[in-house]
């Protein structure tokens, strides 16, 4: 009966802050931040919850995705390797180097390495695990549903650690008022549990509908854009200008290390 109880008081607290979350903007982190906090679920509780919840409507809308472009894929890296790439430190490897690296079994670093520099190839220790994992995925010894599982472990870890650095950059906006930097981590955390939210619904929605990855990309920045400075406006409760301004500058900040997260995560998976 307790275990009952306990279960119905969560999902009472769910819809609670599911409802302030979506509808009302900021009012979650308002109201935890001032202690009337009996009708919300903890920010870390629910933040995992989403998480979760948006990984497994990601494994189930990509994982097949993937292995049925994996073929196309290995053909892409042929192309791509036997006309030449240049990597970030303008490595090229020609058509015959990859011919060479592609017949090696068990290929390793140390043996890119040996043949890059048998043929007078730039490389340094990024870049010999970058053309290692290219190789095998061409050769099929690594599959890129391999590459997906590790981005998204790594994308999970890095976002325990981007939210408090959001927090941070936060308060410097704010550093003339009084508020506590727990204050801003909780609002770090409430935010981008709509953000985890509204992106695996879009996913969602282009699943059924087919809709432009484009259309949906655009409509998720708007939206995450307004949501931002209504939730600013409600829980700092400065001025719309100041709020809007404030606003610009932070999606701007946001999306700059959004991008090099993700080149971050793509290249960190690769190697």
């Amino acid at each position: 009966m307790e275990t009952l109880e306990s279960f119905t008081h969560f999902d009472t607290k769910f819809l609670n802050t599911l409802k302030d979350l979506i509808l009302k903007p900021g009012l979650v982190t308002k109201n935890y931040n001032s202690n009337k906090r009996a009708r919300y679920v903890p920010p870390i509780k629910m933040y995992v919850f989403i998480t979760f919840l948006f990984l497994l409507i990601v494994s189930f809308l990509f994982n097949h995705a993937i292995e049925e472009k994996n073929e196309i894929f290995r053909k892409d890296i042929m192309h791509a390797k036997t006309n030449g790439i240049n990597l970030y430190s303008k490595t090229e490897i020609d058509s015959l180097t990859f011919i060479s690296l592609r017949s090696v079994k068990n290929l390793t670093n140390s043996k890119v390495d040996s043949i890059l520099i048998a043929r007078n190839t730039k490389t340094d220790w990024f870049n010999t695990r970058i053309v290692n994992s290219f190789i095998k995925l061409q050769t099929g010894d690594l599959q890129i549903s391999e590459l997906y599982k590790k981005f998204i472990k790594y994308a999970s870890y890095s976002f325990f650690i981007f939210m408090p650095f959001f927090a941070l950059i936060l308060k410097q906006f704010y550093f003339r008022k009084d508020y506590y930097y727990s204050e801003f981590l909780v609002f770090s955390i409430f935010y981008h549990i709509f953000i985890f939210g509204l992106l695996g619904l879009l996913l969602l929605i282009e699943k059924v509908f087919n809709i432009n990855y484009g259309y949906l990309l655009i409509s998720f920045f708007v939206i995450i854009f307004i949501y931002l400075g209504i939730s600013l406006k409600t829980v700092f409760e400065g001025s719309w200008i100041k709020s809007i301004f404030k606003t610009t500058v932070l999606s701007f900040l946001y999306v700059f290390c959004l991008f090099f997260l993700f080149i971050f995560l793509v290249l960190g998976s690769m190697i």
